[in-house]
């Protein structure tokens, strides 16, 4: 039976309101990239019509429409596609900043995963037989007041196994 103080048990009871689909990397990148998919397929619409007049040039048979519209074509698909690239990379990084500080609000000075410490010990000792050094890194990097980038999804899925493994051993008042 797990034996939690007062302080550990409000925690348990404070991060089950937690939202966290507010801290799920994937799906917020997956919402906000809409956008770099559709300049990607103009991109690739352009540099691929680009490429079929280019060989057209080529062919003997066919009139031609000169080089520079199909050197214009081809490099207005290359643009577009690099921009939909940087405009992607500066996507990740907002997302990745925004969860970051979405997860130094739920840590606070206090370290919030730090916290419930008893409950994610016993969690992992049910589910692994022991704790793993990815979550103990995780433990000290709460303790320590930072979670870093690379940690962003197991922050989560901790914090989310941990609650629902909490609710099912739930002990009976």
């Amino acid at each position: 039976m797990l034996n939690l103080n007062r302080t550990e048990q409000q925690y348990i009871e404070r991060a089950q309101h937690i939202n966290l689909h507010d801290i799920d990397y994937d799906s917020l990148l997956k919402h906000r990239s809409h956008h770099t998919y559709s300049a990607l397929g103009i991109g690739a619409c352009f540099f691929m019509v680009g490429i079929l007049l280019f060989v057209a040039e080529i062919l003997p048979d066919v009139p031609s429409i000169g080089s520079i519209p199909v050197t214009m074509i081809l490099l207005t698909g290359l643009m577009v596609i690099f921009y939909a690239l940087r405009y992607q990379r500066e996507i990740e990084t907002r997302v990745t900043y925004d969860i970051l500080q979405r997860i130094q609000a739920i840590e606070g000075h206090d370290g919030f995963l730090w916290r419930m410490n008893t409950i994610i010990n016993a969690y992992c000792q049910e589910q692994y037989g022991g704790l793993p050094e990815s979550i103990q890194q995780l433990q000290i990097s709460s303790q320590a007041g930072g979670i870093e980038m690379s940690e962003i999804r197991l922050y989560k899925d901790v914090l989310k196994n941990t609650i629902v493994w909490y609710r099912n051993n739930m002990p009976e008042e």
